[in-house]
């Protein structure tokens, strides 16, 4: 099947590690060119490093980036533009969880959350907008968790603001729908990422991976048996991003697995 993603920009909020970064290693596979961004110099480094065993270096632009601050954002997207001649998908694959119940949640953890699930969506989506216009449309996906739907006491802080980008990204879904503008979400289960694995250092660490999350996926009941890995949600994102969902928008699909029971 072709996805119609050959020569296509996309630019991918978040994708130095996990997630972002498999996502970008299939766009390039894909003959699509791919702009990423990260805080971190030494993982952005060693992400363009990973892609380019995929593709040749200049279909790939990368630069540090806080995607919580505007002007970092809009600095990113448009240098993105500037060098590939404009955008046509933005993915928006940047995120962190916090676990705590609501007593134990700090103010600053509760903005840090806010700022991720929202203003980090809210200003890759303005600074995005114009260029998917000069395109004449486009793809946004936004990567989300199945505790919008589904929230867990113990991760209260992101479980709420996953249901806000939930619904935000539905609304964007109608209101750029005229202008070809299509917006998806992806929402996770459990996924093996980089999170994932610095968790598994930090409790179990002396645990061979495969027992750690073997275990993990019996006492979280998924009932596939297994916890997802990132090619998984990669190959979804793709699919949003294609000539192939040219009449999907305002979707949410799940790849978690069959993991919860909410509608």
């Amino acid at each position: 099947m072709d996805l119609g993603l050959k020569n296509k920009v996309a630019v991918i909020m978040g994708g130095t590690s996990g997630v972002g970064l498999k996502a970008a290693e299939m766009f390039l596979q894909e003959g699509a060119k791919v702009a990423i961004c990260g805080r971190d110099q030494q993982r952005m480094e060693g992400a363009v490093a990973h892609l380019a065993a995929f593709a040749p270096s200049e279909q790939v632009f990368a630069e540090t980036c806080d995607v919580t601050n505007k002007e970092d954002v809009t600095r990113f997207i448009d240098g993105a533009a500037e060098t590939f001649g404009g955008v046509d998908i933005l993915v928006n694959a940047a995120g962190q969880s916090v676990m705590g119940y609501f007593f134990d949640i700090t103010d600053e953890q509760w903005r840090q959350q806010i700022d991720l699930k929202y203003f980090a969506i809210i200003n890759a989506v303005r600074a995005v907008h114009p260029h998917l216009l000069k395109r004449g449309g486009g793809r946004i996906v936004n990567i989300n968790a199945t505790l919008a739907k589904e929230p867990e006491r113990h991760m209260v802080a992101t479980a709420a603001t996953r249901a806000g980008l939930l619904n935000l990204s539905k609304t964007l879904s109608h209101e750029l729908a005229p202008n070809n503008i299509l917006v998806n979400s992806v929402s996770l289960g459990l996924i093996a990422t980089d999170q994932w694995e610095r968790r598994r250092m930090k409790n179990a660490p002396d645990m061979d991976p495969t027992d750690y999350y073997n275990d993990l996926a019996q006492k979280r009941n998924i009932p596939l048996g297994r916890v997802g890995q990132p090619e998984e949600v990669a190959s979804v994102i793709l699919f949003l991003a294609s000539e192939q969902a040219s009449y999907v928008s305002g979707s949410t699909i799940e790849v978690a697995g069959a993991l919860g029971k909410a509608l």
